[in-house]
């Protein structure tokens, strides 16, 4: 889970503005207004993410609180105006079919896939397991990094195809909802997995690793989201966000971790004090009437 969504800001979000600025020259991308959802939600949840390591745990009082943001989040994001994408090959032609049978076909689209991951995740899991034993690589590194790289290339490779034809803003806000739902449905179905396994209702206790794994990955997450208020993401604020994320892989040491976090709460609130557009942004976010008038102003 950390491994994954630090992947996605570090990596995947650097990766769009790069990709644009090589193809257009543009030094920043420029965000919708609609996309103020995915950024409000986005702050709530990694707010409230700030709790787990104070607690040194994770449980179902957490499940409860992220999920519920997960709702809140489809609620308001489903009520946006939307555009339509243009559908190309197999999609273009279950397009002209009957409204049952795309449905049955969405449905079997979605069954199929499940299974897939269903019947793969756990023999995925174990060889990672048992090829850090064999050549004595830290188990807990393989599946942090490793298994997140397999699983988000998709979302990436989108997001620079996107990217590639001069439509960063879909790049943008594929990642930044994508990154939504890892804080909030993933991290919300840990303990409820782990209460499964457990046969009772129980917390999942950290180790001290994982505290700081969760706090980092937090203030990681505070940072972006301050860098997103005003709804741009220039090429200065995405190599910082790269070089942050490389650099803090070179230090092993429990204590740059908490380096690196402090770091980017520091540099959040500095942005947040030193921009205005970045103290107006966040003052936009949580305005009602601001988020109502975005809806009307795309429909």
């Amino acid at each position: 889970m950390t491994g994954a969504n630090r992947l996605l800001i570090g990596v995947g979000w650097a990766a769009v503005v790069f990709t644009y600025w090589f193809m257009c020259r543009k030094r920043a991308v420029r965000l919708e207004p609609a996309h103020k959802i995915e950024i409000l939600y986005l702050g709530l949840a990694t707010l409230y993410s700030f709790l787990i390591p104070l607690k040194g745990q994770l449980d179902l009082s957490d499940a409860v609180a992220l999920l519920l943001i997960f709702i809140f989040y489809m609620r308001a994001a489903a009520k946006t105006a939307h555009v339509e994408p243009e559908l190309e090959g197999p999609t273009a032609m279950i397009e002209n079919w009957g409204t049952g049978a795309r449905r049955a076909m969405t449905a079997m689209f979605f069954l199929v896939s499940g299974f897939t991951i269903f019947i793969a995740a756990e023999p995925f899991a174990e060889a990672l397991l048992a090829t850090g034993r064999e050549y004595g690589i830290e188990e807990f590194i393989l599946v942090q990094w490793l298994a997140p790289l397999a699983s988000e290339s998709p979302e990436f490779i989108i997001a620079i195809l996107f990217a590639l034809k001069a439509n960063p803003g879909v790049s943008m806000g594929a990642l930044l909802s994508s990154k939504v739902n890892q804080w909030t449905l993933l991290i919300g179905m840990i303990p409820v997995a782990y209460a499964i396994s457990a046969g009772e209702i129980t917390p999942m206790r950290m180790d001290p690793r994982q505290v700081e794994e969760v706090f980092l990955t937090a203030a990681q997450s505070i940072f972006a989201v301050a860098v997103l208020a005003n709804l741009s993401f220039s090429l200065l604020e995405a190599t910082m966000i790269f070089a942050l994320f490389s650099t803090q892989l070179l230090f092993p040491d429990p204590d740059f971790r908490f380096y690196y976090s402090f770091l980017y709460v520091i540099l959040a609130v500095g942005l947040v004090l030193v921009k205005k557009d970045a103290r107006d942004g966040l003052c936009s976010l949580l305005s009602r009437s601001s988020l109502g008038s975005n809806v009307v102003d795309k429909t």
